[in-house]
């Protein structure tokens, strides 16, 4: 396997987790064995309780997911993001990255550390995270200019 193709296929991973749609978008890309490891998160075992995670989520949350550091091996990608989030309705719980609640409609940026591995067919198999949960100042530390390319371009639609 190649890393640039490994970049290829994340880069396309990337721009489809971004649209915050999961018909016929993420299934291209997630092994059926697809496990998701995130703090404050249960673990998934596979593909399909991972896009029912996503899809809870996406209620609650619309994320984009903006890189600040990328290393490309054979089969793994691993990065330093920001996660650029947006309340699609009033949280009165306390978001397990921040410690804070939030009304629709606000905005608000977390750190995000990722490990994806890929199968030999370019599936994604593993996303394992870190971010700094329950920290109500996100971002010191890990946190560092988007790399280019990957740039917050602002409000986007939602369908």
């Amino acid at each position: 396997m190649s890393p640039s193709i490994i970049k290829e296929k994340f880069d396309a991973y990337l721009k489809s987790f971004n649209t915050n749609r999961l018909e016929g978008l993420f299934g291209e890309y997630y092994a059926d064995n697809f496990t998701f490891h995130m703090p404050g998160f249960p673990p998934t075992k596979d593909k399909t309780e991972t896009l029912a995670m996503f899809a809870g989520g996406l209620a609650f949350f619309h994320e984009t997911i903006h890189p600040t550091w990328l290393s490309f091996g054979e089969r793994s990608v691993a990065m330093e993001a920001q996660m650029h989030s947006e309340a699609m309705q009033d949280i009165d719980f306390p978001f397990a990255f921040t410690g804070k609640t939030y009304k629709k409609g606000e905005k608000f940026i977390y750190p995000l550390i990722v490990h994806y591995q890929y199968d030999d067919n370019y599936l994604l198999t593993t996303f394992r995270s870190f971010s700094e949960v329950l920290n109500p100042d996100p971002g010191y530390g890990i946190c560092k200019s988007i790399l280019p390319g990957y740039e917050y371009v602002g409000d986007r639609k939602v369908d």
